[in-house]
């Protein structure tokens, strides 16, 4: 037997496996990960692999018809679309039934007793992240839920993206009315996580479940539904109008002066793009949108994909694996710069500090334009191909999502650049100023909107240390509980401001959107009272300013104070 030492972490006991065979082991498990722990290998996955014989099967397709004369040459893009979303709802079926033909073929085989004493590092649990096999790690404890995917009242994707990680804080922060889920999952366990890939934080003292507990009160007493739909549907629906009358005058109607459909390009940015993707966008990403997976779905893709031509995917992987579980974390937060220098920002003090950020309160208000389109670009060369995003490992993405990509992405370049040019001759030069128009107004209202709720002066930092991961078992332990990090890396801004809160979707009381996330946004105002109260009673704070204002210049003051102080780059002697 291998020797075991152990380190206090959690209130728990914590086990790693040491000696030479261990060793050993665990390198020929770090082989067989995407990514490795210290580097990240872009390969091809099998689905990847499956997913490009049906895009190409899809574009072979489309150009015989349009060779034979069947199908015009501006068809091609919307016969991608087409074929492709046509393809990956076969695969869907598919799918289902191979699941079904699983699950069938585990219930008759002969039981057997679960072992639930395992030890398991966080490269093994990493390896079962697909439906075939299926880990989750909560509160230091691994649990195999391959059979509860399919079944799980949250979704499947859901599900899946947690899957082969701790997702401890995720799993908390997802059930946050109910204790039932914690029975669910035992009779899954099968042992325990002895290291950990990402910081940990210490158990709730009390503050997190006293404070779910007064919400879930007041939505109780007052009958009020946390995920109800109607109400976002009422408040997104004058921004699509506004959004559509827009894309109508700046792109189909090249005889009114270009000035005109350039302020009208910016207004289809903001009504089609901008506000649902801070509003139901954003509350679709988190399950808190309906009870159905099915409204998530529909919502998130269409919005994101389909119309704004981003993806779900890739803004899941982003958002809620990493940013909301690792807020200000630097080397665990996707949201923050990856490295500690080279970033053309530094607003992480653990950066190291070059003379050009002297400048960068200056040069990066302008530079958030182009996150729209670098979000494009991070969909397909990082999330799709390389599977990752920054520091966040990203599980195997289904053949059918691949081949969803491609669709929605096909749709969203002959809406934005065909039908225009195509049928009504805008010009290629007014085409571009126009959509640039669009997506720079869209990159600033989703950067401004973001960046002023954790990157200012009175928010907390953390520093993830990487560096350590291989030699320690626990190698950060946060010196915060999750959710008092949450209240001081985080800001509210506009309190009682209807118009601050429409337009941010709600975020601008960003606090609670990070400790209740599937609450919907448009509860936020009539529930923040609670936490703030709750905050007051046990000393903890909750940061607020008053005008949006206030909050951008915050942010601004943060930018020119990183930039003026910091360290220069260590010197590494070979």
């Amino acid at each position: 037997m291998p020797e075991r030492s152990s380190v206090g972490a959690l209130g728990s006991t914590v086990q790693a496996v040491v000696g030479s065979h261990a060793a050993d082991k665990r390198v020929a498990e770090d082989a067989t990960l995407r990514p490795v722990p210290s580097s990240f290998r872009k390969e091809m996955t099998p689905q990847g692999r499956s997913a490009w014989m049906v895009v190409i099967g899809a574009v072979g397709i489309t150009f015989a018809g349009v060779a034979a004369g069947k199908l015009p040459v501006w068809s091609i893009l919307l016969g991608f679309a087409v074929l492709g979303e046509g393809a990956a709802v076969v695969l869907d079926v598919l799918a289902s039934w191979r699941r079904a033909a699983a699950a069938k073929r585990r219930k008759a085989a002969p039981a057997q007793q679960r072992s639930t004493d395992g030890k398991y590092t966080w490269q093994q649990v990493a390896q079962h992240c697909t439906e075939e096999s299926a880990w989750i790690a909560v509160r230091g404890k691994v649990y195999d839920v391959t059979d509860f995917v399919d079944s799980h009242p949250g979704g499947r994707e859901l599900l899946l993206l947690c899957c082969g990680r701790d997702a401890t804080d995720l799993f908390v922060s997802y059930h946050p009315f109910t204790k039932k889920p914690e029975q669910v999952l035992k009779k899954f366990l099968i042992g325990d996580m002895v290291t950990y890939e990402h910081p940990v934080y210490p158990v709730d003292s009390g503050f997190y479940e006293t404070m779910c507990k007064r919400v879930k009160e007041h939505l109780d007493e007052q009958n009020i539904d946390h995920k109800n739909v109607i109400t976002s549907f009422a408040k997104m629906m004058p921004a699509y109008v506004m959004g559509a009358f827009a894309f109508v005058a700046a792109y189909l109607r090249p005889d009114l002066p270009l000035a005109w459909r350039a302020v009208c390009a910016i207004l289809f940015g903001i009504g089609c793009q901008g506000i649902p993707l801070t509003g139901w966008m954003h509350d679709s990403s988190h399950a808190s949108i309906g009870h159905s997976e099915w409204w998530w779905y529909l919502i998130g893709r269409i919005s994101l994909d389909w119309i704004a031509g981003s993806s779900m995917v890739s803004w899941r992987n982003q958002h809620v694996i990493g940013h909301h579980v690792y807020t200000n974390v630097m080397g665990a937060d996707p949201d923050l710069p990856m490295t500690k220098e080279g970033d053309p920002r530094r607003i992480a003090p653990s950066q190291f500090w070059a003379s050009v950020y002297k400048y960068q309160y200056v040069y990066m208000p302008v530079l958030y334009g182009v996150l729209g389109l670098k979000s494009r670009y991070q969909d397909v060369f990082e999330i799709f191909s390389a599977h990752t995003n920054g520091p966040i490992r990203v599980n195997p993405i289904s053949v059918q999502d691949n081949v969803r990509q491609f669709a929605s992405k096909s749709f969203w370049a002959f809406f934005r650049f065909v039908v225009p040019h195509v049928f009504f001759q805008l010009p290629w030069k007014e085409h571009i100023l126009l959509f640039l128009c669009s997506e720079f107004v869209t990159g600033y209202w989703l950067a401004y909107n973001f960046q002023v709720s954790h990157v200012t002066t009175v928010a907390d930092w953390y520093e993830s240390h990487v560096d350590q991961r291989d030699s320690e078992p626990v190698h950060t332990l946060v010196e915060k509980e999750w959710a008092h990090t949450q209240l001081y890396t985080t800001i509210d801004y506009g309190h009682n401001n209807f118009l601050a809160t429409y337009l941010s979707g709600g975020l601008n009381y960003q606090t609670i959107h990070h400790l209740l996330p599937t609450v919907s946004q448009h509860l936020y105002p009539q529930l923040t009272p609670i936490v703030m109260d709750e905050c007051k009673k046990r000393g903890l704070p909750y940061n607020v300013f008053r005008t949006y204002r206030e909050a951008i210049s915050a942010h601004i003051e943060h930018l020119k104070i990183m930039g003026q102080e910091g360290r220069k780059p260590e010197l590494k002697l070979e």
